[in-house]
């Protein structure tokens, strides 16, 4: 089984976290960094960077440093493990700009924080971060059918939640992303290491929401030709 939401909070070693999560028996993780909104004035300085390495944005460079940490460690820990960002409480109107500047940096894995029912995210993120074309949206909420249709449509992963703050709606998600063909990725959410969740924890919690299908092994391997 795969967790495609580990978050990086600075609390815990990036090495902790692969290491028990290894220990539950999870086949692949995805680490992901919390980014911000960057001002397209800065897109020149990322292009800078991704040429000559030279006067990048100091956000940018801490992205790429977490990234190349988390090369080294899938290595020698012998585990899939993939690095992304998310987008949290960014203007739905500034996700679109938003996702283009991180894809034009090399950021393999893009996710939204979508409006869960347990934060206060404005509405009309689900959309934007969809019509983006976000690699996966985090925690969608209510998501309404028209997102859903839309996220088929654009190829946009919906996430089913094992965290209990997210995990409410898991079922309607699975349901209408079932009624319209969208795909759905299991993410945890986990900030600390007892949020984590063993492969035996995820199928339960599947089970308990009546999903019997989702498409995580698909982004798992769409992830590993473009770390290849």
């Amino acid at each position: 089984m795969i967790d495609f939401h580990i978050e990086l909070n600075g609390q815990i070693p990036l090495s902790s976290m692969v290491m028990y999560a290894k220990s539950l028996g999870l086949r692949g993780i995805a680490l992901i960094a919390a980014a911000e909104y960057i001002p397209s004035t800065e897109e020149k300085a990322c292009d800078a960077f991704l040429k000559d390495h030279a006067k990048d944005s100091p956000s940018i460079l801490f992205l790429k440093e977490k990234q190349e940490i988390i090369r080294k460690l899938a290595v020698y820990y012998d585990m899939q493990i993939f690095f992304g960002v998310q987008l949290r409480h960014i203007p739905p109107a500034l996700l679109e700009e938003t996702v283009r500047f991180y894809r034009s940096c090399g950021i393999p894995l893009i996710g939204v924080y979508g409006e869960s029912i347990s934060d206060i995210v404005e509405k009309g993120t689900n959309f934007s971060a969809i019509r983006a074309k976000a690699d996966i949206l985090f925690n969608p909420g209510l998501i309404d059918e028209e997102c859903v249709k839309l996220a088929k449509e654009n190829d946009v992963y919906l996430e089913i939640s094992t965290h209990p703050k997210h995990a409410y709606t898991n079922a309607h998600i699975a349901k209408l992303a079932q009624k319209y063909g969208a795909k759905l990725v299991l993410g945890s959410n986990a900030q600390t290491l007892q949020e984590l969740h063993s492969p035996e924890m995820q199928k339960s919690i599947l089970k308990g929401a009546c999903i019997e299908s989702h498409d995580s092994y698909e982004l798992f391997q769409k992830l590993q030709k473009v770390n290849a």
